[in-house]
């Protein structure tokens, strides 16, 4: 199959600066590239707003919004210790209107939590799109203990797990800091020692 494998959101982003628009975020599909562009900032700067901003820099829909947005503060919650950061974002957000539909979605994965992940990964959908690879990020995150169980889990389950993946992966990492994530994994990647001279 001839490439390039490039997202959508990517596509209509570059097409966007290119006609100089003011809002240059791709508006055809609801993915998490907003999460990943704004991921780093949030966590120099947790402005909402200014976050907004930069996901819809690539991802200019209100779903791609709300669950980039809610994602981050999940992350942040973990990140500042948090025991229960799914239950802590489902109390601390249960009337806010804004986050209706990513509660919703939670409450959905939380009642078949027992299924197997491939099970509730094909039901609420592999492609790449909101809500379907919130919920099955959700669900190897409340059925995992590690980073590394979490990860092979969405690896294994197939589609797009690397949407998947990105949010468990950084979730676990927050959760369990850098020693949680496995010594041979890290070695495994070329930029680790130089990742490693800045976040040790």
């Amino acid at each position: 199959m001839k490439g390039p494998w490039i997202h959508q959101n990517i596509l209509e982003t570059i097409r966007n600066i290119k006609l100089k628009k003011i809002i240059t975020g791709g508006t055809k599909v609801n993915e998490s590239d907003g999460y990943c562009a704004s991921l780093p900032f949030y966590f120099s700067n947790t402005s909402d707003q200014k976050t907004k901003q930069i996901i819809r820099t690539v991802a200019n829909g209100k779903i791609s919004e709300q669950f980039a947005l809610a994602k981050l503060k999940i992350i942040d919650l973990a990140d500042k210790g948090d025991k229960d950061p799914i239950n802590s974002f489902l109390r601390k957000n249960i009337k806010n209107k804004y986050f209706k539909n990513v509660i919703e979605n939670i409450k959905k994965v939380k009642s078949i939590k027992s299924k197997p992940h491939n099970f509730v990964v094909k039901k609420f959908g592999k492609a790449c799109s909101y809500p379907g690879t919130f919920n099955g990020a959700i669900h190897a995150i409340i059925t995992s203990k590690s980073f590394k169980t979490a990860v092979i889990k969405t690896i294994k389950a197939g589609g797009c797990n690397c949407s998947r993946a990105n949010f468990v992966g950084a979730y676990f990492a927050a959760y369990k800091g850098i020693k949680g994530i496995p010594q041979d994994w890290i070695k495994k990647t070329n930029p680790a020692k130089s990742i490693l001279k800045f976040i040790a």
